[in-house]
């Protein structure tokens, strides 16, 4: 018999926590066996509040483990073609979360808001906890939504907004670095595939001599309707690729060389940086978007990740981040079709 009780990380309304109070030692095929059979309920937590945490099942230890908790809770998993974070592949469509150092914060973000084929919900799995602090910030999207300037929220509600991304060489690119290679966002080294798949994606491509590329992705709205509440939220990337976010960002972390040498190509090369424009191909303002800047970093609700934790989080009302971390950490993701 496996029992759960509800409950809350602290005092903070997100996660949603399913304790499991009996059942703790259940073996892995009786464990995906009742979350397959609490499917719907499962569900309709992450759609009231947005992240979902199951905690306490010991047989929760692997990748493995985890590939098989994702078959009885998600209908369809995605891969990740055209995403701007450095990942490996684990198990079958199971992935580290990223690949950047413990040096680097992550702002909170919905998956993949910068492209129109993104995941319905993330699944990600604590197979070894942060050493020193690593935790995972969460935010409400509504409440997100609601702190933004009546102004900000209007221009991008009328122009939407895409994203020109600057994309290395594989010959000069770094395995966990940001900027990606284009042939680890596009999973390809062959040019013809990675031009297919930018036409299947409406995506405008402009290979330079150095063989590093320019990639124009479409513009698009900036909010989001969830498919089932109809609840309308801030939904893009728009901190994560202009510039002046990138020196904040670099700023947060304290990465005095990383500020430096984005002050440096802001000066000498500013065409060959991330930037965001409108419908009207106006650029994005540094304004606006240091704006939405300030409103996440005042969203953050942190909380502790423990061995074994399960997090559900819905990708339009939930956004998710990281804080800086020393030591070990492993945390895995899927990334869920609905």
């Amino acid at each position: 018999m496996i029992r759960f009780e509800e409950t809350f990380v602290g005092d903070e309304p997100l996660p949603r926590v399913w304790r499991i109070t009996q059942g703790q030692d259940a073996s892995r095929e009786q464990m995906v066996g009742w979350l397959r059979e609490h499917k719907g309920a499962l569900n309709a937590a992450r759609d009231t509040h947005g992240a979902v945490l199951v905690r306490g099942f010991q047989a929760l230890d692997s990748a493995p483990a985890f590939a098989d908790v994702l078959g009885a809770i998600a209908n369809d998993l995605m891969e990740y073609v055209g995403g701007t974070a450095p990942r490996k592949v684990v198990h079958g469509r199971v992935t580290t979360a990223s690949g950047l150092p413990g040096t680097h914060s992550l702002a909170l973000h919905q998956e993949m808001a910068y492209q129109a084929s993104r995941p319905d919900a993330l699944a990600l799995f604590c197979e070894v906890p942060p050493d020193e602090m690593g935790e995972t910030p969460l935010a409400d999207a509504r409440k997100v939504t609601e702190r933004l300037d009546p102004g900000v929220r209007a221009r991008f509600d009328a122009q939407g907004v895409g994203v020109r991304r600057a994309l290395r060489s594989p010959s000069t690119g770094e395995e966990n670095s940001i900027p990606r290679p284009w042939n680890q966002v596009f999973l390809t080294t062959d040019r013809d595939e990675v031009e297919r798949i930018a036409r299947e994606k409406e995506w405008k491509v402009e290979w330079r001599p150095d063989e590093s590329m320019l990639l124009w992705q479409q513009v698009l709205p900036a909010f989001k309707a969830h498919p089932r509440t109809g609840e309308r939220v801030w939904a893009n990337q728009v901190h994560y690729h202009m510039p002046e976010c990138m020196v904040r960002w670099a700023l947060r972390d304290g990465r005095s060389a990383d500020v430096a040498d984005l002050r440096r190509q802001m000066a000498e090369t500013p065409e060959l940086m991330d930037h965001c424009f409108h419908r009207d191909g106006t650029r994005v303002s540094a304004e606006d978007a240091e704006h939405v800047w300030d409103v996440l970093e005042q969203s953050e609700v942190p909380w502790r990740w423990e061995r074994g934790d399960v997090l559900l989080l819905d990708n339009v009302l939930a956004m998710h981040g990281r804080r800086q971390y020393r030591g070990q950490r492993r945390i895995l993701v899927g990334m869920i079709k609905d």
